[in-house]
Order: C-alpha cells, then sequence, then structure tokens
C-alpha cells in the first residue's frame, strides 16, 4: 500500500520569500561543506559587531581589525572544512552531494525563478532566469503569485 502524501501551501510576503530563498541557499552550501557561505556568515556577524561598536563594518583597530579577522575566518573554515567534509582549500561538494541539500536546492530555484518573473527591471541573463533543474528525490515545489494570475 502507497504513503499518503501531504502537499502543503504556504503563503508568504515577498520579503518573506526573498528570505526563504537565502535561507534554501545557504542551507543546502552549509550541508555541502561550501566554506565562503560559512566565511561570510562570520564575517557579516564580526561586521555587525563592529559596526555596534564603532559606527563602521570595517575597522582595523576595533577587536584585532577586519583583516585579521578575515584571516581568522579564513583559516577556521580551512580547518573545519578538511576535518569534517575531508576536503581541500580548492574542493567543494555540489548538487549529488546530499539528498536534503538537493531538495532544498531545488526548492531554492523555484522561488528564486518567480521572484526573477515579478522583477520589472529583471535580466535575461541571470541564472534567476532558467527555471529550475531538478536534483532532488522530491517533486519540484511550485510557487504562485496571488495578487494576480500568476504570470
Amino acid at each position: 500500500m502507497e504513503e499518503k502524501r501531504h502537499i502543503y501551501q504556504l503563503e508568504l510576503t515577498e520579503r518573506q520569500a526573498r528570505l526563504l530563498s537565502y535561507a534554501c541557499d545557504r542551507m543546502a552550501r552549509i550541508i555541502e561543506g561550501q566554506d565562503r557561505t560559512y566565511q561570510d556568515m562570520m564575517e557579516a556577524a564580526w561586521e555587525k559587531r563592529c559596526k555596534e561598536a564603532t559606527g563602521k563594518m570595517m575597522d582595523e583597530e576595533w577587536d584585532g581589525g577586519w583583516y585579521n579577522m578575515r584571516a581568522d575566518a579564513e583559516r577556521m573554515i580551512m580547518e573545519m572544512k578538511k576535518r569534517f567534509w575531508g576536503l581541500g582549500p580548492n574542493a567543494l561538494y555540489g548538487v549529488n552531494y546530499d539528498e536534503s541539500a538537493d531538495i532544498i536546492w531545488d526548492i531554492y530555484q523555484v522561488i528564486r525563478h518567480q521572484l526573477w518573473k515579478d522583477n520589472p527591471s529583471r535580466r535575461s541573463y541571470t541564472v534567476d532566469a532558467r527555471e529550475g533543474v531538478q536534483f532532488g528525490t522530491e517533486p519540484m515545489a511550485v510557487i504562485k503569485r496571488i495578487d494576480d494570475d500568476g504570470d
């Protein structure tokens, strides 16, 4: 007997859709051990603290300075990447590394394409212009703008 599958509908504002798109992009990359994602988050956290303390996002004296923070982040990420993913400095995993990451990536592709379609100043030479390519084992998500006919 086949297990009953549930389908869910989620209503989001544009800002919520953008944040969910960002979260899906980042989460898939985190699972895959893509170090730039970790480093970007570390640097953004430091810059936020720096701005609160000094009024500037980049300061050469506060908390050891921005360049020292960046060097620390790069070193920590390289160690983490090697220890947990078994990857060298210029290596990374991508699609087909992890089933959950692939499903999350598929959701991201669907949302980013819809946001692209809804952008009046959209450009056709961006990856967002392409409909998603399925990598995960789940069917592609469906998104539709509900304040008009969805085009």
